[in-house]
């Protein structure tokens, strides 16, 4: 079974987000990669609560990406990747 490759506008801001229910990470970081792996943004995961974090981020270029997340959990590094495709809006 395939999961749903998620689709984004270029230039739109969208949400990235991550849950830690039960436990509460004392790093947690999200970034987004381009398809050769490279960091084109990253920043600190903001805690919204009940272990629900999120990162606002955008793309400037269609494209394939990496959603990933870093986190510290009981000392161990923890490393949570989806991928997502960023399209122009075009229109007919």
């Amino acid at each position: 079974m395939m999961a749903e490759l998620k689709e984004v506008l270029v230039g739109d801001t969208f949400k990235q987000t991550f849950v830690a229910s039960g436990t509460t990470p004392s790093v947690i970081a999200a970034s987004i990669l381009n398809g050769q792996g490279t960091v084109v943004s990253s920043g600190a995961g903001v805690n919204s609560l009940n272990g629900h974090y999120y990162r606002n981020a955008s793309v400037n270029t269609a494209g394939y990406y990496i959603n990933q997340w870093a986190a510290t959990i009981n000392g161990l590094p923890y490393i949570r990747r989806k991928r997502f495709k960023a399209v122009l809006n075009e229109v007919d």
